[in-house]
């Protein structure tokens, strides 16, 4: 399989490697010992980064990155193995070395294009290169262009996901994108090399990825390594989101939703379906969301009532920088506050066409299990009954599932033993559970006249079964 590493000694490959993808260039006029100088030259006093295939040349870009006085990066040449082509490995390259020469305090990136070299000139203008008359060869364009922070920010929280996570780093990497991109992903001090994974990523993808890997686990001492690790470090206009659990299955997912956000500059959140995949497979592949999941139509009233953006489908015009703390740390789910938050004001972009996968398996945090209801309420129903009551508390609505979660939270609480969590779920949404207890009375009043009802009933039939006996009686008397 092939992937990106920076190349750190030059013996990693020989000449030879480096001559057979120059020598695919056109009209790349070096030969033998020059190529040698060429390709030391760039290793000494720039950086190579490589596709690497089994210990295989299969793709570099070279690059300066050292004018301290100007501020240029020289981007000086660019080369794919013909049999990797049209798969973004392009893309890939030069998004490295963008981010690095940004890393390293460059403002913007030059080189030169051969004119007739029609696949290359499609992919830099494409990549947001500016192209101009080359003044020392009428043969090549001049190449120019503006660098910058990343345009999205990718987050990612992962905890024992070794054997999924991969699958969620390639769909980060192989977006085809004509902006740059960041990678922050945070592993929660996973037991089963998730953290391990990510930190071969990282190293292969400089400048891409930013990995937090933490030696202790964050979660068990009520630490939210979302807002607290992750969010502070985001440099994108925009961020996108998807958990190590869960991938991305469009090359094109980040282009087309950033298209719409700059499109709707009114709008701060878009989203699309995914397909949810139970692991397990008891259920089959579904689209989530479809209409009827949301009668009211995806608007921010009925977001309110019920979360329809599932989290690895969404895209926000990031309003968060410096007001981390505006989304509660002890409600679940977080990432519904966080959708309210950016669709409170402008529409919400829907884009039809599902580009992800959503994964529904046993060690996910929303998984019930039909053999042990009890366990999601005693797992979530406190901190998601504090989410109903931030959300009454800062958009002033009350939503009405709350009241049916008390009463099961607190059921589920007493049948485990646990009195004093109980108490506490009763003590910190007083409102909810005494709704839950009106309910119960409302339910057992409504019995109870169901009941009269019925006896009422009982007692209307048989006086009908007697008035039919008796015109039967009469019935039969009169006949000859």
């Amino acid at each position: 399989m092939a992937e990106i590493v920076k190349v750190e000694d030059l013996a990693r490959y020989d000449i030879q490697q480096y001559e057979r993808l120059l020598m695919q260039m056109p009209n790349f006029r070096k030969r033998g010992d020059e190529i040698r100088a060429y390709v030391e030259k760039m290793f000494t006093h720039g950086t190579i980064i490589a596709i690497d295939e089994a210990g295989k040349l299969m793709g570099f870009i070279g690059f300066y990155a050292n004018d301290l006085a100007g501020k240029v990066a020289y981007w000086s040449s660019l080369a794919v193995d013909p049999s990797l082509r049209g798969q973004g490995w392009g893309l890939r390259l030069l998004n490295c070395a963008r981010a690095m020469s940004w890393e390293a305090g460059m403002q913007t990136a030059g080189g030169t294009v051969l004119k007739e070299n029609a696949g290359a000139l499609q992919l830099y203008k494409w990549f947001g290169f500016e192209l101009s008359e080359c003044a020392t060869d009428p043969t090549r364009y001049s190449l120019k262009l503006q660098l910058g922070p990343p345009k999205v920010s990718i987050v990612c929280l992962a905890y024992n996901a070794a054997p999924y996570i991969r699958e969620a780093l390639e769909g980060f990497l192989q977006q085809k994108t004509n902006f740059t991109i960041e990678i922050l992903i945070h592993d929660d001090a996973s037991t089963d090399g998730t953290a391990e994974i990510i930190r071969d990523y990282a190293n292969k993808n400089p400048g891409l990825i930013r990995a937090v890997c933490q030696s202790e686990n964050q979660l068990s001492k009520g630490v939210v390594a979302s807002s607290t690790f992750l969010w502070p470090l985001i440099r994108g206009k925009y961020v996108a989101v998807c958990e190590a659990d869960d991938y991305w299955t469009d090359l094109h997912k980040l282009q087309k939703q950033v298209d719409w956000l700059d499109a709707h500059p009114e709008s701060s959140v878009c989203f699309h379906p995914v397909v949810v995949h139970f692991e397990d497979g008891s259920r089959k592949d579904s689209l989530y969301p479809s209409p009827k999941d949301c009668p009211d139509g995806f608007t921010f009233k009925g977001l309110l009532r019920h979360n329809f953006i599932q989290t690895n489908s969404v895209m926000f015009r990031w309003k968060l920088k410096g007001r981390e703390s505006d989304v509660p740390t002890g409600i679940a789910p977080r990432d519904w506050f966080t959708n309210l938050l950016h669709a409170e004001q402008g529409p919400i972009g829907f884009l039809p066409e599902a580009m992800g996968v959503y994964r529904r398996h046993a060690g996910g945090v929303w998984w019930s299990n039909p053999d042990a209801p009890d366990a999601f309420y005693l797992r979530n129903g406190f901190r998601h009954l504090a989410f109903y009551k931030a959300v009454r508390q800062r958009f002033g609505y009350d939503n009405p599932c709350a009241i049916a979660l008390a009463a099961n939270t607190v059921a589920a609480e007493l049948r485990a033993g646990n009195a004093d969590r109980a108490a506490a779920v009763v003590k910190a949404f007083p409102e909810y559970v005494s709704g839950a207890l009106e309910a119960v009375a409302a339910k057992e009043g409504l019995e109870r006249e169901l009941a009269r009802a019925r006896r009422r009933m009982k007692r209307a039939v048989g006086a009908l079964l007697a008035l039919v006996a008796l015109l039967l009686v009469v019935l039969f008397s009169v006949l000859p």
